[in-house]
């Protein structure tokens, strides 16, 4: 009996050792996958911060753009500047109308942001000129007007047709060839003005101070995200260093991205549009392209890139920081490791030399199956709790889709408040020089119609506010009540409106029912953003006509059917016949976990008791290569909850 207890704790001996050189095995592997795992989650952190500072620097510029635009077109549409009569009015006499520099002097004043405005003919001559500075309006006397006919914007200005606008490169404020200092960042505006129209045959030309621009876009960065600003050509306007900006004003060619990291030069200049997290020689960054849309240069002159970077040692301090959580995880689980075999040895030696009988492994397997048993119960409490929180949590995507939906009314009725400011101002200005009926007349109507506008765009806000509010209360109430299935899905998409358009996808709706019914509107809304947004994430490629159906009708016995279909890529066949369980994905490296189908699977047969079920390829419609089809009972109308 000695030998063979000896035989046998040698043989564990032998046994313990390979399980221990195996564990080892596996703590490397794991500690490596650790490492892969932290760095990546680092970096993808890394790369969001980036790109919501480099959306935000996105918005200010298109917003200042846009307000560029607005702002010429209001300066060359007032009365003053144009022909009243067809008899000639010479370039001579231009200079003393007082009336015109009036204008040009008022509306500098109003706009804030404009540093010039000035009148040029056909020959590139200063006609008229008004400077602002620090809220001072100062007319430019006859004898310091410069000719500017060899300047580019002067040459694309000129080329100007059907009223457009010229937007010019950003660069620095130029007065008698040389660069104004200290520096001052121009924008420049032109417009065409033909003698058929206007006094002068010309351009205006408006200078717009992006200093504070520039500045308020610069504070949007921090130490992993530095904003900077690149022309077309390469060099910066903006740098987190300000000794490298405006190489190409200051002669200096050396002080650009184009020269200090050819290779991310070249991977900008050759994307279509943007890119997150692009790792170089000298940086980490991540990048979005921004044309200034004049229609009559070359591409590379209306370039604009928004480029940002984490500063130097940012990325190495993320691998060094995965690294050791990695070699710190790694040996606590060795440590583990030993321990736990020390410990099995140990068990396993006390087993064979006190030979314990049947009774004890018994019990011992009985325990270990109640907390099995345990475990799967907190396992399915928490299925259930993952299933309410995906379903609440969607309502922030729900939330930004509706904001900038509100952005465009909101912006609207802005603008036509301002309009309607400006012209009061007008009419306050002319009651005390002298009020005429048909200049009160005008001011009236002006007054009127932008107070119609005004109100037509928040009605339009108003209304996004109560569709999603509708939806919010939907989202959350677990209760069966009456609603009008149309009005619901019209709501969804509202707020789904911005995701789709940026993906370019169409969405297309055939609702039959014409009546309310009695169902969990919100848990319907919950499951057809999901199938979209998987759609959206899975479906389609790059092709052009990207398109999902929703078609929602009555069957037979008192069901709710709703199809959503779409024209893309369709499910492989291998992944048919387990679509629906947890984890299925083929998407996993792009961040997707294969929940989505899973909970949509539970929310459909658990919570409104119906079912779901993926139409076979022979099945499905012309042109269309994925269907889900959606059956759901509905509730008697003596149901609804008070």
């Amino acid at each position: 009996m000695v030998e063979k207890a000896v035989s046998q704790l040698n043989a564990l001996r032998k046994k313990s050792i390979i399980k221990l050189a195996i564990a080892l095995g596996v703590c490397v592997a794991i500690s490596l996958l650790v490492f892969l795992l932290f760095y990546q989650i680092k970096k993808t952190n890394l790369g969001l911060l980036q790109d919501n500072t480099l959306h935000a620097t996105h918005s200010i510029f298109s917003r200042e753009l846009g307000d560029v635009r607005k702002v010429v077109k209001l300066l060359v549409a007032d009365q003053s500047l144009k022909r009243n009569d067809v008899s000639t009015v010479s370039a001579e006499q231009v200079r003393y109308l007082n009336n015109v520099l009036n204008h040009f002097t008022d509306f500098g004043l109003a706009a804030g942001t404009i540093s010039q405005i000035r009148w040029l003919d056909t020959q590139g001559q200063e006609r008229l000129r008004v400077n602002f500075k620090a809220g001072i309006a100062e007319v430019v006397p006859e004898q310091q007007l410069q000719n500017k006919r060899n300047r580019y914007y002067f040459t694309e200005g000129m080329q100007l047709k059907n009223n457009n606008i010229y937007i010019s490169p950003i660069d620095l404020n130029v007065e008698f060839g040389e660069v104004v200092t200290p520096f001052q960042p121009t924008l420049r505006a032109s417009f065409r003005t033909l003698p058929d129209d206007y006094l002068l045959d010309g351009l205006i030309v408006v200078n717009f101070d992006l200093s504070s621009t520039l500045n308020h876009i610069k504070e949007l960065g921090s130490a992993k995200a530095q904003v900077q600003l690149i022309n077309g050509e390469g060099y910066w306007l903006l740098h987190p260093n300000k000794a490298m900006e405006w190489g190409f004003m200051l002669a200096q060619p050396d002080l650009s991205l184009k020269k200090n990291d050819p290779a991310l030069w070249n991977t900008m200049i050759s994307a279509a549009s943007s890119k997150q997290l692009v790792i170089s020689k000298s940086m980490s960054a991540s990048f979005l392209k921004m044309n200034l849309g004049n229609a009559n240069s070359q591409p590379v002159e209306n370039d604009i890139f928004m480029l940002v970077s984490a500063s130097d040692g940012v990325v190495d301090a993320v691998f060094i920081q995965s690294l050791v959580t990695a070699l710190v995880f790694g040996l606590l689980l060795v440590a583990l490791s030993i321990y736990y075999q020390l410990r099995s040895f140990r068990y396993q030696s006390k087993i064979i030399q006190t030979s314990i009988n049947l009774e004890i492994e018994q019990q011992e397997l009985l325990t270990a199956n109640t907390k099995l048993q345990r475990y799967i119960k907190q396992q399915h409490e928490l299925q259930g709790e993952l299933i309410e929180a995906k379903r609440l949590s969607s309502l922030g995507l729900m939330v930004a889709g509706v904001a900038h939906e509100m952005n465009t009314p909101l912006g609207g009725a802005a603008i036509s408040l301002s309009n309607a400011e400006m012209i009061n101002q007008k009419l306050q200005k002319q009651i005390e020089q002298g009020l005429t009926k048909e200049f009160l007349e005008t001011s009236i109507e002006g007054i009127d119609v932008n107070l119609k506008l005004s109100k037509v765009n928040l009605d339009k806000a108003i209304c996004h506010v109560k569709s999603f509010k509708e939806m919010a209360h939907d989202r959350t109430n677990d209760n069966h009540i009456k609603c009008d299935i149309n009005k619901v899905i019209e709501d969804l998409l509202l707020g789904l409106k911005s995701r789709l358009k940026t993906f370019n996808v169409t969405v297309q709706t055939d609702i039959e029912i014409d009546r309310e019914i009695v169902t969990r509107p919100g848990v319907i809304s919950q499951i057809i953003e999901s199938l979209i947004v998987n759609a959206i994430s899975h479906a389609f490629t790059e092709q052009d006509n990207k398109l999902i159906v929703v078609r929602v009708f009555e069957e037979k016995y008192n069901s709710l059917c709703i199809t959503l279909s779409d024209n893309g890529v369709g499910i492989d066949d291998s992944l048919r016949s387990n679509l629906f369980e947890p984890f299925v994905t083929t998407s996993r490296k792009h961040g997707h976990t294969g929940l989505g189908l899973y909970l949509v699977y539970q929310w459909v047969t658990e919570i409104l008791g119906g079912r779901i079920s993926l139409i076979s390829r022979h099945d499905l419609p012309a042109n269309i290569a994925t269907q889900f089809k959606i059956t759901i009972p509905l509730k008697a109308q003596e149901t609804v909850v008070k």
